[in-house]
C-alpha cells in the first residue's frame, strides 16, 4: 500500500539516523524535503540516490496536490523537513492533513526532535510541557503572547534564531521575571552548549561570550521556577 512517511532527520549531528529512516528514504520513489541543498548533505552521506523534489512554505499547496496524486497512484513519498522532526514549526503540516482527508495512509517514522533533546537535557520538570515554537517577530504581538504565558504552569519551549535571541529574553525578563530557563544553542552540532540557570544568569553570560548568540536557539522556560520561589519550596538539605 503506497504511503506518505513523515522521516525525522538529523538536526545536526548526520549519525543522529535511524537505520529504518534511511531504509525508506532509499525505498521511497521520491523524497518531499524543505531545502533539498540540506537534504542532498543527509542523502550523499549515505549514498541514497532517490530523487529528491522541494517541499516548502511557498510551494506547499501546488506541490502537495502533486505528491498527493503520486501517492493515489501508488508511489511512496517520504517527507522530511530542514531537519528534525517535520511538522514541527515548518510546511509539512499541510500535506499530511491532506493527505488524511483523501484517506492516504501516513506513516511516521520517528527520531531527532530539538524540542525533546533541549528538554531531555534541561534538568526541568518535564511531566508536562507546552510547544509554542516562533514566537511572532513584532514586538507588540510577541509580548501579547508572552503576557499570556503568565498564566501558564507547565514548562514552555520556544525557538528562536541567533541574531535576536537578546531582545527576545529582554522581552520574557520583563513579562514573565527571572524565571529557570535552559538555554541550548546548535544541538547536536560541534558548538553545542546547553545551559540551565536564571533567565538573567543567562543574559549576562551572554553579554560574556557573543559566541553564544550564534546558530539556532532552543529554550526551555519554567514559569514557575524563579530565584525566591525556588529557594522557599526547593531548601537546600545539610547533612
Amino acid at each position: 500500500m503506497s504511503a506518505l512517511y513523515v522521516v525525522a532527520t538529523p538536526i545536526g549531528n548526520l549519525e543522529d539516523i535511524t537505520i529504518r529512516a534511511l531504509k525508506v528514504m532509499r525505498q521511497a520513489d521520491f523524497i518531499a524535503c524543505e531545502d533539498t541543498r540540506k537534504t542532498r548533505i543527509l542523502t550523499s552521506r549515505y549514498h541514497i540516490k532517490t530523487r529528491l523534489i522541494p517541499y516548502h512554505e511557498y510551494n506547499k499547496k501546488s506541490a502537495a496536490d502533486g505528491i498527493v496524486a503520486s501517492i493515489l497512484k501508488d508511489k511512496n513519498v517520504a517527507l522530511v523537513s530542514e531537519a528534525g522532526t517535520p511538522l514541527i514549526s515548518d510546511p509539512g503540516s499541510y500535506l499530511v492533513r491532506l493527505c488524511v482527508e483523501k484517506g492516504i495512509k501516513v506513516v511516521p517514522i520517528p527520531g531527532p526532535s530539538s524540542v525533546l533533546a533541549a528538554l531531555s537535557a534541561s534538568g526541568l520538570d518535564t511531566s508536562e510541557f507546552t510547544f509554542i515554537g516562533f514566537l511572532p517577530k513584532k514586538g507588540g504581538k510577541r509580548k501579547k503572547l508572552l503576557a499570556k504565558l503568565k498564566e501558564e504552569k507547565r514548562v514552555f519551549i520556544l525557538f528562536e534564531p541567533g541574531r535576536s535571541v537578546e531582545k527576545l529574553l529582554d522581552d520574557i525578563n520583563e513579562i514573565l521575571g527571572n524565571i529557570k530557563i535552559c538555554y541550548a544553542k546548535e544541538l547536536t552540532k560541534i558548538y553545542e552548549s546547553i545551559e540551565t540557570k536564571d533567565l538573567k544568569e543567562v543574559m549576562e553570560e551572554i553579554k560574556r561570550r557573543p559566541e553564544l548568540v550564534k546558530g539556532e536557539i532552543t529554550i526551555v522556560a519554567d514559569p514557575l521556577l524563579k530565584p525566591e520561589i525556588e529557594a522557599e519550596e526547593y531548601p537546600i538539605l545539610k547533612f
